[in-house]
């Protein structure tokens, strides 16, 4: 956290063992799926007797140097008890299995038999009291004490850590590490290596609170002496939280805490006393003041319609919109900005500032990869790369120039010169390198599919781009090459894929066919618990990324594909089988081009820039072999697939809007015949033609209905109920009454739509102080995951024009948040609703109660709008509704449908 303000250069090292102790207790392996949260192989032991309800799992297990636990990763299947310390850089692990042979286990099981849960415990020693920000990197949670936060699993460079008050004294610390290939590679034995920081933050300052991270912003920069966009991002936390004072209540938490029967409850968490809070510590940013290269004051504003207000412990990446001009400087060259923030402290009525740090501006010339940064979907900022031509490609007035998207691979940031140099400039076209909004970001799909539609946007408006050139370098954002390495290869396969019309080509590289082929799914420890069809149902909400299922979508598109032929990251066998089905849908068996590469790895010199990729580019992109730069004709018979027409362009200008049954595949199968096309569906209620100057229809038929007339563009055509019949809908009054593609779900939908969080304003159920730490726990959740930002409001404050223009995702039950209440009301009869509440605790669904405690429930609903949505978590008791929180799923490859309980 180097550069952040208002932090006192004391760091609490972890863990500060006390005196007695010889270390961090540890019990594992034990197996564990990919992507695989919340199983827990120990809650079957263990047992503590406490309010006359038994608790069980890791954290009600006594330590012992002789009990042992079932593994089915280690010889004679059991593993037991073991200590270790902290290395001399803080770091803890990797730690040594002796009785696990993993190259043995990953003979007949591949890398699936690597990944694993480790369970470690300890305690660390706070001296003063006060509010930390505390980080655990390589970890997916933790929790200190009685509650629970999301670690930086990933290592993110912009991720800043949890605000916690900390008494002063002995504190206990609970760790799941689990080994991910994905994250730490397929090293054999598989080292999982964490970190924890505890940063002291210093109320004494001018700065009160409220704690900038300078390195986390996002910088412009400048080109050819000019600023290229006017966009930055400075990343706040208002670190104010509860002052909690635990009360000893009887419970001496001491060094033999681990070894005695110590007060948990009923769901294994400590209970340490009654919570005493004191204020409430909402500020509010008023405004923003910029000051370039040291002296001279320039204009700012923050981009936002709304008022900005942080919530106790809330981090938010701001938007800042410079206006700079050459003048203001006297002709000097803009070199440096830093920031005054203007805020408003909500308790005391009081105004106050915090500064930033200098942030030095990087200076580019045309013709060099340069940074364009942007106002995302969710107003906040991101960054691109872009290359530009070398040639005009467009004649004055038309905007011709295709784009190579360059999509890079897991853990890589875009701009990286590494990686903006590993392509060749073009003569006719763009390349740009999004970011995907973090460097893992979400696989290309999702939010990091947003963030690219957002940068091809930005770039469309050439910024940068010297006046002389800019009439003959337009960016035609329909014309894409979607190209990419690694996780990028898999995101350029997924492009392809899902919009096929704006393909002139595609060039993925070392990429796989889906998160399942990477890292296998086959050893998921909860599959063993699961009915099949509930199974069926889950792996159905994440099915819509599998791009074998779309393979039919790529039928006439030019592919080379690329791969090492001794790629052991990502087997060539991914891109052999996905050129294979691509083939078949061609019915060409040479029609996809694939160049394997022998005896070279993941990645190698010129994997991405020589000469049969460069000559593939150019047959494409060069006017002189591809005049017009046309897209690529239509095959005569073509299909397209989906599974969820919220993440599904257009193929032939045949886009589908509605499926029958959601979540299971949809067709239309088209074949031509001249200018008279014969359509056949299969699963799909809806659909709709876009334009398309390939595409001349005089007649057509679907499912046998014959129409001696072209279809009409842009209003839907809908299957007449339990009719093969089809008929024209010339409006869209059907959106505000029906579910579409921007309401079907999945769960992870709500990420896809700027959302706010609902909190409720007087509970009764369940606790203020859980909704509000919840709260804070997706808003860091989605500024660690997606870089995101979002804002928290009560719910008497959420009117008709919010619902219309943000997803929410609501917490609390009727008898706890009003929201939920006015829309439970509002939601439909009772034959309609899809959870009904019942008195007293509780939900329906149909004819099936769910009533236990520790229940917790998360569901999708239409807004009163219906055109947006909103995510309702809420639980029958405080249990119930932190299990539903944490399962919303801001990483890819979690299976969470429409609803779950």
């Amino acid at each position: 956290m180097g550069g952040t303000l208002a932090l006192l250069s004391r760091r609490i090292k972890f863990p500060l063992l006390t005196a007695n102790s010889s270390g961090l207790q540890v019990l594992g392996p034990f197996a564990m799926g990919a992507r695989e949260l919340g199983v827990d192989p120990l809650s079957a032991y263990g047992k503590l007797l406490i309010d006359f309800l038994l608790t069980r799992g890791f954290e009600a297990i006594p330590f012992s140097a002789t009990d042992r636990y079932p593994s089915e990763l280690a010889d004679n299947g059991f593993v037991k008890w073991m200590k270790v310390n902290t290395n001399r850089d803080q770091t803890v692990g990797p730690v040594n299995f002796d009785n696990v042979r993993w190259d043995f286990n990953q003979e007949p099981f591949g890398w699936t038999s690597l990944h694993h849960a480790t369970y470690f415990r300890g305690s660390f020693i706070v001296p003063n009291a006060g509010i930390y920000i505390v980080s655990f990197d390589h970890v997916v949670s933790y929790k200190i004490d009685d509650k629970a936060f999301v670690g930086n699993v990933y290592g993110f460079k912009h991720a800043s850590g949890t605000a916690m008050y900390l008494e002063s004294g002995l504190h206990k610390l609970y760790i799941c590490a689990v080994m991910d290939v994905r994250l730490f590679g397929g090293a054999v034995p598989p080292k999982v290596i964490f970190t924890g920081n505890f940063d002291f933050v210093d109320q004494s300052t001018s700065s009160r609170n409220i704690v900038l991270f300078n390195d986390d912003s996002i910088i412009p920069e400048v080109l050819d002496e000019k600023l290229v966009t006017p966009y930055f991002s400075l990343t706040v936390m208002n670190t104010y939280v509860e002052n909690i004072v635990w009360e000893s209540n009887g419970t001496n938490i001491n060094e033999d805490f681990f070894n005695s029967s110590n007060q948990i409850d009923q769901f294994g968490e400590l209970t340490l006393g009654q919570q005493q809070e004191s204020g409430s510590g909402w500020v509010q940013i008023l405004g923003v003041r910029a000051v370039a290269n040291g002296e001279t004051p320039i204009k700012a504003e923050i981009p936002v319609l709304f008022s900005l207000k942080l919530a106790p412990g809330q981090i938010y990446p701001l938007p800042i919109d410079v206006d700079f001009k050459a003048e203001q400087l006297d002709g000097t060259v803009l070199s440096s900005v830093y920031f005054f923030l203007d805020l408003y402290d909500l308790d005391t009525k009081e105004r106050f500032q915090i500064q930033s740090s200098i942030f030095e501006l990087q200076s580019r010339v045309w013709g060099d990869p340069y940074k364009i940064t942007f106002m995302d979907y969710d107003n906040s900022v991101h960054y691109a790369m872009a290359v530009p031509p070398k040639n005009p490609c467009s004649s004055i007035g038309r905007a011709d120039c295709p784009v190579i998207l360059a999509l890079h691979g897991a853990g890589v940031e875009a701009e990286n010169p590494s990686w903006t140099e590993a392509y060749k400039r073009q003569e006719f076209a763009w390349i740009l390198f999004p970011t995907g909004r973090t460097p893992w970001g979400f696989d290309w799909h999702g939010p990091s599919n947003l963030n690219v539609e957002a940068a091809l946007h930005t770039l469309t408006h050439l910024h940068g781009v010297p006046p002389l050139f800019a009439e003959t370098l337009g960016v035609n954002p329909n014309k894409l090459i979607y190209s990419g390495h690694s996780n990028g290869g898999q995101g350029a396969w997924w492009m392809a894929s899902h919009y096929p019309d704006r393909a002139l080509a595609a060039m993925p590289a070392s990429g796989y066919m889906k998160i399942q082929f990477y890292t296998p799914y086959y050893m998921r420890v909860g599959d063993a618990y699961t009915d099949p069809i509930f199974r069926a149902i889950m792996e159905s909400s994440i099915a819509e990324n599998d791009i074998d299922m779309y393979a039919a979508n790529m039928a006439g598109i030019p592919i080379l594909a690329r791969t090492g032929a001794a790629d052991d990251n990502v087997p060539p066998l991914n891109t052999r089988r996905i050129v294979r089905l691509v083939n078949e849908w061609n019915r060409n068996p040479n029609s996809v081009d694939l160049s394997e590469v022998h005896g070279q790895g993941h990645w190698f010199s010129g994997i991405m820039n020589d000469d049969d990729l460069n000559d593939f580019l150019s047959s494409n992109l060069d006017p002189e072999r591809n005049p017009g730069l046309l897209l690529p004709p239509l095959p005569e018979a073509f299909t397209i697939s989906t599974l969820n027409p919220g993440s599904t362009g257009s193929k032939g200008g045949l886009k589908i809007l509605q499926l029958e049954v959601p979540f299971r595949l949809a067709h239309i199968r088209i074949h031509r015949e001249g200018n008279h096309w014969i359509l056949n569906t299969s699963n799909v209620r809806r659909f709709g033609f876009l334009k398309d100057e390939r595409v001349n229809i005089a007649s057509w038929e679907i499912d046998g209905m014959s129409f001696n007339e072209p279809p009409k563009i842009g209003p839907s055509y809908l299957r007449i109920e339990g009719e093969q019949e089809w008929k024209p809908v010339p409006d869209l009054l059907w959106i505000s009454e029906e579910r579409y593609w921007s309401t079907y779900g999945p769960a992870a939908q709500i990420l896809n739509h700027p959302f706010l969080v609902v909190v409720p304003s007087n509970p009764k159920v369940i606790s203020a102080s859980t909704y509000q730490r919840n709260a804070r726990l997706i808003a860091t959740s989605w500024y660690l995951y997606g870089r995101g930002g979002t804002q928290i409001i009560r719910d008497i404050d959420v009117r008709d024009g919010i619902a219309a223009k943000y997803h929410l995702i609501v917490l609390g039950g009727p008898e706890d948040n009003l929201f939920t209440k006015r829309r439970e009301t509002e939601g439909g009869t009772e034959n309609t609703k899809l959870v009904k509440f019942l008195e007293g605790g509780g939900y329906q669904i149909h004819n099936r109660k769910y009533q236990a405690k520790g229940t917790g429930m998360l569901f999708l609903a239409p807004s009163p709008t219906r055109t947006l949505m909103g995510m309702f978590i809420t639980g029958i008791d405080e249990i119930g509704f932190k299990r539903a929180v944490w399962t919303i799923p801001f990483r890819t490859g979690l299976m969470v449908p429409d609803y779950l309980v």
